[in-house]
């Protein structure tokens, strides 16, 4: 189950990894270490690096958030999660169906704006904190030195990887040693490998959302 609102998304389960579609502009301000959440206009994607199951808490946020659907996945299995809303009083009010609702968000006693509104930056939607290079060479600096193994860095939303554990004036942006070609090989290959577990022949699903929620 998911659960959000107040500025922050839970899960109550055991999964590896999600697949969300949302409505609305956010920032997400905070996430695990070892949870690589990327994110664009509709649609946000978190997978474990450590194998571990997902905790409690997926990310914080600023910004309009309406979660219409969220699958987990564990193993082979898809889980089409039921979704639940707190912070927000006005579906327990509305009497309309959210899919046939063309009234504006917030017009109950609650509001969907958890701090500032947002404006879309690619960039700066998400950044993981704390990632490990894996191997020396795996990064390199702009004038070809590599960077060592376990050197902590963040990565940006659009892929761009930085010195530092967190951003701070002292970092600077460093470069996959890999080719353009590779990666996009890579990423062809891992969309392949994402649309081969999002069909598994074992499928489970919760039924219908509850709260904010929405079905497909």
């Amino acid at each position: 189950m998911i659960t959000y609102g107040n500025g922050e998304v839970l899960f109550y389960g055991s999964a590896k990894g999600f697949q969300m579609r949302y409505k609305g502009i956010i920032r997400i301000t905070n996430s695990p270490d070892n949870l690589l959440v990327s994110a664009n206009k509709n649609k946000i994607i978190g997978i474990m690096l450590d194998g571990t199951d997902m905790p409690l808490e997926l990310f914080n946020y600023e910004g309009e958030l309406r979660v219409l659907s969220c699958k987990t996945v564990q193993g082979e299995v898809i889980e089409r999660e039921s979704i639940t809303l707190q912070g927000v009083d006005y579906w327990e009010l509305d009497n309309e169906k959210w899919e046939d609702d063309g009234s504006l968000w917030g017009t109950g006693d609650g509001t969907y704006l958890v701090g500032t509104k947002q404006r879309f930056n690619k960039s700066k939607i998400v950044v993981n904190n704390n990632i490990k290079t894996q191997s020396e060479g795996q990064y390199q600096y702009k004038d070809g030195t590599p960077v060592l193994a376990n050197e902590l860095i963040h990565i940006m939303a659009d892929g761009i990887a930085m010195t530092g554990a967190v951003h701070n004036e002292d970092s600077v942006q460093i470069y996959p040693v890999k080719t353009k070609k590779e990666i996009r090989k890579e990423i062809k290959k891992a969309v392949q490998q994402f649309k081969q577990a999002t069909t598994p022949t074992t499928y489970s699903g919760s039924g219908s959302s509850g709260g904010g929620g929405g079905g497909y």
